[in-house]
């Protein structure tokens, strides 16, 4: 009665109307409410207009936070995690894993976690193969839904408890994207991990293209960068489905669905495909002044969370300058992004920086999109882990505009 400022009266009439729970665990005389239906009556206690408009503010790009969460800052100098700068992670040499332990459980580890490879079901690989003569025509996200969704079948009706532990569940989806991403290649096949090898190793491995040291620490700064983003769009469905209570397979492939906007899969797949058809900057500059002329988005430039250019991007062109091989086609791709910068004024979003380290790698075409789906997919399911943490249903209500 104090938090609302009311009489028991009027207490017991929302209670009558549904509008407060009540729960009386011990049978007692006196009941508890739900401090969430408090802190809503509370808010419907301020200017209507006011709050209309900030709960619809709120749910777009730029508007205020919607909720709280400990995993993503998103600051000018990019994305920190629990704390810790994504670029200086990339920078030091941090590996994918020690990030994810960090998105996971708030502890950077000192040392590399050694993943193990999975027991995988021999009729998920059947599965696998048969999807290969179909890889060329879908992108890298359905796939990997597939494949998440086909791996959590062959683990049973709870895949979770049947991978061991939830954390080994995790582990298995993420793997199970980098061995998918092998259907990318001319003779697509799933690529299974070897005994002592990093996901970084996985990657370079079942992409084909660069191999070595250097590609590898490359791959690794990229996962890193792309690990997470604050609440996205897909980091906000995996969050619903997680609040649902799906498992973490589901909370996965949920996220993957939603993967499309034009600064993550899609727009990725579109900044490649424009790269790699570009024969000149001279060329490219002109399809990216008729984009602009058509009030398009630029693909892979103009990234809206960071006006003045997003240090992920920027990260990775200055990483594809210092591995640069003699590849024309490599070359061409740096100088063609630099000259969108120069002439444009345009500045290079993580799609862009993704797409030019994979043509500097020779990986094949749709790689971009993929890496970063993979890499954020740690992402995901540390926010499903919060979510699960926090307890309650994410079910926004709708203001009805109708007839």
């Amino acid at each position: 009665m104090a938090a609302l400022g009311v009489k028991a009266q009027t207490l017991y009439a929302y209670v009558s109307r549904g509008l407060i729970r009540t729960v009386n665990p011990d049978k007692r005389k006196a009941s508890l409410y739900y401090r969430e239906d408090i802190e809503a009556l509370q808010m419907r206690g301020r200017s209507r207009r006011a709050l209309d408009y900030a709960s619809q503010r709120a749910l777009r790009t730029g508007g205020g936070a919607v909720m709280q969460s400990a995993i993503t800052d998103l600051t000018p100098e990019g994305p920190r995690y629990r704390g810790q700068s994504a670029a200086q992670l990339a920078r030091s040499g941090r590996s994918f894993e020690q990030c994810v332990e960090l998105l996971w459980s708030g502890l950077l580890p000192q040392i590399p976690p050694q993943w193990a490879p999975p027991q995988v079901d021999p009729r998920f690989l059947e599965f696998a193969r048969l999807l290969c003569p179909i890889a060329a025509i879908n992108n890298p996200r359905r796939l990997f839904s597939l494949l998440v969704e086909a791996r959590a079948a062959s683990l049973g009706y709870d895949p979770e408890m049947a991978a061991g532990a939830p954390t080994l569940a995790a582990r298995s989806v993420v793997q199970t994207m980098v061995g998918t991403t092998g259907m990318l290649r001319d003779r697509p096949a799933y690529c299974a991990m070897k005994t002592g090898e990093s996901i970084a190793q996985w990657v370079v491995r079942a992409l084909g293209g660069a191999k070595g040291e250097e590609a590898t620490r490359a791959v690794d700064a990229a996962l890193v960068l792309c690990a997470d983003h604050e609440l996205a769009p897909s980091t906000f469905v995996a969050r619903i489905a997680a609040s649902a209570g799906a498992d973490i397979h589901s909370c996965v492939s949920a996220a993957l669905g939603s993967f499309e906007g034009i600064q993550t899969g899609m727009g990725c797949d579109i900044a490649e495909d424009l790269l790699r058809r570009a024969t000149s900057p001279k060329e490219y500059l002109a399809r990216m002044r008729r984009a602009a002329k058509n009030k398009e988005p630029m693909a892979g430039f103009n990234h809206a969370v960071y006006p003045s250019g997003d240090p992920r991007g920027e990260f990775l062109l200055q990483l594809c300058e210092e591995v640069r091989k003699a590849d024309p086609e490599a070359v061409r791709a740096l100088r063609c992004v630099r000259a969108a910068q120069d002439e444009l004024g345009a500045t290079p979003s993580l799609g862009i920086g993704l797409s030019v380290l994979s043509i500097t790698l020779g990986h094949p075409p749709r790689s971009p999109g993929a890496i970063m789906a993979l890499a954020r997919s740690a992402g995901w399911i540390a926010h499903a882990y919060e979510q699960r943490m926090a307890g309650f249903l994410v079910r926004p209500h709708a203001k009805y505009v109708g007839l």
